[in-house]
């Protein structure tokens, strides 16, 4: 039996009806069809979703006839993972259908998670991609099922819920996964959009990291010190780091239990912030902005200047393996750093000043790259003198005021002048001001409100490590956008991209916890055999723990479904993992 569409036409207006339809063959031996049942008009049918409820129907029926094959792949790791959070029950819990129905939000954002993890498409691919996967096998969520409608669907149901998922997945993370959410690592990036998006309230023109102006989504994210994404939301493309920051922690402190420790960039680096912070009983470790007076501070508290600072026993990771001579030279000093905040209330904070042979070249560099761009800007102006651009000693000032400002202000001395009715110019740079400018190169200041623990005294080296691990948070935002691929996005309405963002969020949370676990699993510092495409040992990373996956395939067999062999690497992810194979593995030939 099959379903047939029969027109017929009523007066001035054509009708579709769906009719079930059977085929046999009469006494001659000649195929006829005879009806069955007529399903009803199929605009009607649309409208009151009985279409729908009837193609679930037929997309859950009988399975494939034997021999056919679903692509397996790293669906088999990440299915394991939707079911250990329980997301599907949790999205169901929060965003419930109405009525009856056949595919809930649960089970469509999960595929939509799965489809991030396995093979990133835009929703109009979902269910291509979909077709050929063991998602029905895995998830019990048919391909059919999934058009691009049905999602955009679940998105706008998921949205308005969107920071209750997140609250309610934190928590079961934690729970089932046995995180440690102690200490958290803030940061904020941005999701470049293409297009007009003159409507939206959410994708917006802003600064990117380029320091150019482009419509896109902030997203803060926050990754425990393991590396685990526990908490990712979207922010208006236009808004300022410090709102995003202080409204993630109020969240956090709201959820989690006392005690909650935040690390961040200097976009949090506000006294008054901190004082906040500080009042609310959550801990800190925040780089101050140069506009607090911490340089001044230190100059007037530290009398000796750098030469003051102890040297500190930190290398980072990517240089253990230099020569120690090559190494970067890290020296700190903790000093006491009161605050009192707007209500006149004292804030005993620390303050730890921290310099680096490697940030002091960096800023060396700059500098001197700067003062090299303006001399040869001011060339390009000598050059010009007399000409269309330069004219008059007016002109000329005008563009020195220009090429003077910022970085290299004060550090060049220029005199115009006139002479035969032409302007004149010259320049020298100004060694003493060169000199004064550099004297704090390479230092910075973390300010912290960390007590003392086991009756140690806070030291400089332990908030610098505390801060150094903020690469965790950083390496999340290469995997959005590298492995996962969140960008180019599609989506006009904001609903969509909210929900999208949040599904994108829980993504990163299984890609995190699957790189954790395994590196966990195997050890401090130690390598997983054969985990790269050549062959050699490396630590674990969530991706290449999902590409060794690639190609595994299972088989429908008249005894049921019947998986590939594993390969070595495989099967010890798997057991790292304490993943169990959901059928039988094919023997070896």
């Amino acid at each position: 039996m099959y379903v047939k569409r029969h027109r017929v036409r009523k007066g001035e207006r054509d009708y579709v009806y769906l009719r079930l339809v059977e085929a046999y063959r009469n006494e001659a031996g000649q195929v006829r069809q005879r009806l069955v049942h007529t399903l009803g008009r199929e605009d009607e049918l649309k409208a009151s979703g009985q279409l729908e409820q009837l193609a679930a129907s037929f997309a859950r029926l009988d399975p494939p006839p034997s021999g056919t094959r679903r692509d397996v792949g790293p669906l088999l790791v990440v299915a394991h993972y939707l079911g250990r959070l329980g997301l599907v029950g949790l999205v169901d819990e929060v965003a419930p259908m109405r009525g009856r129905a056949f595919l809930t939000h649960g089970e469509v954002v999960a595929a939509l998670v799965a489809n991030r993890l396995c093979g990133p498409s835009p929703l109009y691919d979902v269910a291509s991609w979909a077709s050929s996967a063991a998602l029905a096998e895995l998830l019990g969520v048919p391909a059919g099922l999934l058009n691009d409608d049905r999602l955009g669907r679940a998105l706008e149901a998921v949205a308005p819920k969107a920071e209750e998922l997140r609250a309610k997945l934190l928590l079961q993370a934690i729970k089932r996964c046995k995180l440690d959410a102690s200490r958290l690592h803030l940061d904020l990036t941005a999701v470049r959009f293409a297009g007009s998006y003159e409507a939206s309230a959410l994708v917006k023109k802003g600064w990117s990291a380029e320091r150019t102006i482009k419509r896109q989504v902030k997203t803060l994210q926050a990754s425990t010190r393991s590396g685990v994404p526990v908490y990712f939301r979207p922010h208006q493309g236009a808004e300022s780091e410090l709102p995003a920051f202080m409204e993630a922690v109020e969240t956090l402190a709201r959820s989690l239990p006392p005690g909650l420790v935040v690390v961040a960039d200097s976009g949090l680096g506000y006294l008054e912030n901190l004082c906040t912070l500080d009042s609310a009983k959550v801990g800190f470790v925040v780089p101050l902005r140069a506009d607090t007076g911490w340089a001044e501070r230190f100059v007037k508290d530290v009398p000796g200047g750098l030469g003051t600072l102890r040297r500190l026993a930190y290398c980072s990771q990517r240089e253990q393996r230099l020569a120690k001579k090559d190494r970067t030279v890290w020296k700190g000093l903790l000093r006491p750093f009161p605050v009192t905040d707007e209500h006149g209330k004292p804030h005993d904070l620390h303050v730890v000043y921290i310099w680096s042979s490697e940030e002091e070249a960096s800023v060396q560099d700059a500098r001197e790259r700067a003062l090299e761009k303006a001399e040869a800007a001011l060339s390009r102006v000598r050059n010009g003198l007399g000409g269309h651009y330069y004219k008059t000693k007016k002109q000329v000032d005008d563009r020195v005021a220009v090429i003077l400002s910022d970085k290299v202000a004060g550090l060049m001395t220029v005199e115009t002048g006139e002479q035969d009715g032409k302007p004149t110019i010259s320049w020298s740079r100004n060694d003493e001001a060169v000199a004064k400018a550099g004297e704090l190169d390479g230092l910075y200041a973390l300010a912290t409100n960390l007590p003392a623990r086991d009756h140690r005294r806070l030291s400089a080296l332990e908030v610098l490590k505390i801060y150094k691990d903020q690469w965790v948070v950083e390496q999340r935002h290469r995997d959005l956008k590298q492995t996962l691929r969140v960008r180019p996005v599609f989506l006009h309405n904001d609903a969509r991209i909210e929900a999208l963002v949040a599904v994108v969020g829980i993504a990163l949370l299984i890609f995190g916890l699957i790189e954790a676990e395994l590196r966990a699993a195997l050890g401090e510092g130690e390598t997983l055999p054969g985990i790269l495409p050549e062959g050699r040992a490396a630590k674990p990373t969530a991706r290449a723990a999902l590409t060794a996956f690639d190609g595994l395939e299972v088989t429908y067999g008249a005894n049921g479904l019947v998986l590939d062999q594993l390969s070595q690497v495989q099967r010890l992810i798997l057991a790292l993992l304490d993943i169990p194979l959901p059928w039988p593995e094919r023997a070896e030939d």
